[in-house]
């Protein structure tokens, strides 16, 4: 496990653009979902601002008696309920970029964590609970003693473990 922890030390070391890949690997391909979700984001929040405007608009009208009664009751009702279903699809895309900024400051931490350990030569708990998230080791493959394969998922990068007993199995 300490060979592996050193070869990702050295990528976050001498790798120079580790930081956009480690965020792509984490991100997979919500990238270009996320990119659209922020300009939604934006024409979401413009549109309610219209509509504010409108409504505000109508009211002013209706007081001033330039529009019937009935004319403000059918258009501030359209108004507020298209801005009611887009505050709701607002909340929802929020918290998708939300999750995209979160996986920024993931990435970074997991790379100033890396670099805190450059030079280590021995593997101490410190180490392993502060890196690792959980080791994966196959069985043996029969009833001979060939190597078994063993991988580390590392906090912050790896998505974690959802269930843990199958993973005894």
């Amino acid at each position: 496990m300490l060979a592996d922890i050193q070869r990702q030390i050295d990528l976050v070391l001498n790798e120079p653009d580790i930081r956009e890949k480690l965020l792509a690997y984490k991100k997979g391909d919500k990238t270009e979902r996320d990119n659209a979700a922020r300009k939604r984001l934006r024409v979401i929040d413009n549109r309610i601002k219209d509509l504010d405007r409108l409504i505000r608009s109508v009211y002013e009208d209706k007081i001033a008696g330039l529009i019937p009664d009935k004319v403000c009751a059918g258009l501030l009702g359209e108004y507020q309920e298209e801005k009611d279903n887009l505050t709701v699809e607002y909340k929802e895309l929020s918290k998708r970029t939300d999750a995209e900024d979160q996986d920024e400051r993931d990435v970074d931490e997991y790379i100033r964590r890396m670099k805190s350990y450059a030079g280590a030569e021995t593997l101490t708990r410190e180490m392993a609970l502060t890196l690792i998230e959980y080791v994966k080791v196959d069985a043996h493959p029969g009833k001979h003693k060939a190597p078994r394969t063993i991988e580390v998922f590392y906090k912050l990068i790896d998505k974690p473990l959802t269930n843990k007993h199958n993973a005894l199995e």
